[in-house]
């Protein structure tokens, strides 16, 4: 890691604008996965931290058992605002998600990863498109990739060390409880798009003040 890199500070009042505006955005994400599952739905109040990289690893860590499969769906998205959303989702809520959404207890490994995809782009769609509305910019979103991943040691590359100097961590977890469906959401920005976004919620504030 460049340790030349500079460190982009960001205030208490950034993080809680932050945090509002991914909270008005969680709330559309629900409500759309709601409609999706015609099933009743909560999404935890998003946590919203500048960490280094190796903290960003210890935090996904934390939360994954070294014997657990987890279907990992990654997408970039880019523009004023650019960075990555995380969508880690267990083989079994993704087995439950599947049968739900095609009505069937024997769902196929092609359609119950075609179901986590879908729940995915939704997600994205919702939360970065609402973010990105309040903040009065347009992102571009690339095509998502998934894969099964046992464990939680590759689920963050060690390659991406070498990109990620200082990490805003946006993370939030969906719950379906009815549906015993459950997954952890990540938001990840880096980089000069940390300093964009800083800039960002500075012209959010100057107009909430004017």
């Amino acid at each position: 890691m460049d340790t030349n890199t500079q460190v982009i500070h960001f205030s208490e009042e950034h993080v809680d604008v932050l945090r509002e505006l991914i909270n008005i955005a969680i709330g559309s994400a629900t409500a759309n996965i709601a409609e999706l599952l015609n099933a009743f739905g909560t999404m935890h109040v998003p946590s919203v931290r500048v960490a280094t990289f190796d903290e960003l690893k210890s935090h996904i860590e934390s939360s994954i058992a070294s014997d657990e499969k987890n279907y990992v769906t990654k997408q970039l998205f880019a523009g004023e605002f650019g960075g990555e959303n995380m969508f880690i989702i267990s083989e079994e809520s993704a087995l439950n998600l599947g049968n739900h959404l095609y009505n069937t207890q024997a769902i196929s490994e092609t359609d119950m990863l075609d179901a986590v995809i879908e729940l995915t782009n939704i997600l994205s769609a919702t939360i970065v498109g609402r973010l990105t509305e309040e903040l009065d910019t347009q992102v571009q979103f690339v095509v998502p990739s998934t894969q099964l991943i046992i464990g939680p040691n590759h689920i963050i590359d060690d390659k991406d060390i070498n990109n990620y100097k200082q990490v805003i961590i946006i993370s939030t977890v969906m719950e379906f409880e009815d549906k015993n469906i459950h997954g952890q959401i990540y938001i990840m920005t880096k980089d000069e798009s940390i300093q964009s976004l800083k800039e960002l919620i500075d012209k959010k504030l100057e107009a909430l003040y004017n």
